[in-house]
């Protein structure tokens, strides 16, 4: 059983091992917003199939032409999670907050310009 909900009807993963239906293999779309940023976030569950099947996630800026979001300069990101990891979370939602945020958190910190370690003194 598989289910056509790639664009151009290719053909994914019907469900879980556990023979749960394939109502869970439909691509979803939601917003996030993180930091006051609002970004448009595209999931599809079981993206790859196999031994350890991923879901994929697709963070955009609403913007066009786009613009940064917390996560990417560019105003996309992709990432690939483990479906285990992801079905561990009360939600595809939850699970990608967690992700920007940890994103976040290990973002290296940017120093204050105000700083009187940033310049050289010249006398």
């Amino acid at each position: 059983m598989s289910c056509d909900n790639r664009p151009g009807g290719e053909s994914r993963p019907a469900a879980p091992r556990d023979g749960s239906s394939c109502d869970c293999q439909r691509r979803r779309e939601f917003r996030l917003s993180v930091e006051g940023q609002e970004m448009l976030v595209t999931y599809e569950p079981y993206w790859s199939d196999g031994e350890f099947p991923v879901g994929h996630f697709e963070f955009r800026s609403p913007y066009e032409p786009p613009r940064r979001i917390p996560v990417s300069e560019t105003g996309y990101r992709s990432h690939f999670g483990a479906m285990a990891d992801i079905e561990a979370y009360e939600s595809a939602e939850t699970y990608a907050r967690l992700l920007v945020e940890a994103t976040l958190d290990r973002a290296p910190k940017s120093k204050s310009r105000s700083s009187d370690n940033d310049q050289l003194k010249l006398f």
